[in-house]
């Protein structure tokens, strides 16, 4: 049994896998990160534990706490040049986001063909991984709530909530809603042309992340979504 954790920005992932399946999995907030002993009581004991996390040390430490109810050591994934047949060309390899590289070792399963890779939540990444399994590079740009709150935050005459997404919007909460979804769609499409370029045809688009349900339907072509690529990419991580 392997427990794969996600410990992103806003929520802490997890899930059982039997090496074959999924067996359970679960979520908390990352604030609620010191109830995660409580969350996980009952669970089988895995027989080991990969997990990424991109919340720093502060939210390390209480899952090393949670994980001592088993006789388990956590594995902690980083990037590396080369893993499960991904090849990672970031200047400096070990600086690509642990979620990003599990994310991408699990694309490489799901569309060997090459494709953009879009994990969407507190920020979107979209990343470009070719048919040879080359790690091309990728952008990241503030996430929907992200975006909205800066907005809100950084202009006295628009207020945070209420929009609707809408093709022409004719009200202010419209527009801004709009905007921040369009402008997410718009870093997809583009790394898709680039990926296009690349590759010599229209790649495959995997999406995940809490937003992702939100552009699907504003996107075209070969678009796919994957209930959660990060904890997919730790277990072939750990099964390697």
């Amino acid at each position: 049994m392997i427990l794969a954790v996600d410990a992103g920005n806003s929520r802490i992932k997890w899930g059982l896998h039997d090496g074959n399946s999924w067996l359970s999995k679960g979520w908390l907030a990352t604030a609620d990160v010191a109830d995660l002993g409580d969350a996980w009581k009952g669970m089988a004991a895995p027989e080991r534990i990969v997990a990424s996390n991109v919340a720093g040390p502060q939210v390390a430490m209480p899952i090393e706490e949670a994980s001592k109810a088993w006789p388990v050591q956590i594995r902690w994934v980083a990037a590396v040049e080369n893993q499960c047949g991904v090849r990672n060309r970031y200047e400096i390899p070990s600086q690509l986001g642990s979620d990003r590289w599990a994310a991408l070792i699990a694309a490489r399963a799901i569309a060997p063909e090459g494709c953009v890779v879009v994990n969407a939540g507190t920020a979107m990444t979209v990343d470009a991984l070719t048919a040879e399994g080359v790690f091309l590079g990728g952008m990241i740009v503030p996430g929907l709530a992200t975006m909205l709150r800066a907005l809100a935050e950084s202009t006295a005459a628009i207020g945070e909530g209420g929009g609707h997404y809408r093709d022409i919007p004719k009200n202010t909460p419209d527009a801004v809603y709009s905007g921040a979804l369009s402008a997410m769609v718009g870093a997809v499409w583009h790394m898709n042309a680039l990926l296009a370029g690349e590759i010599k045809r229209a790649p495959t688009c995997l999406l995940s992340g809490g937003d992702a349900q939100l552009l699907l339907p504003l996107l075209s072509g070969k678009t796919k979504m994957v209930d959660n690529l990060v904890l997919d990419g730790l277990i072939r991580i750990a099964l390697a």
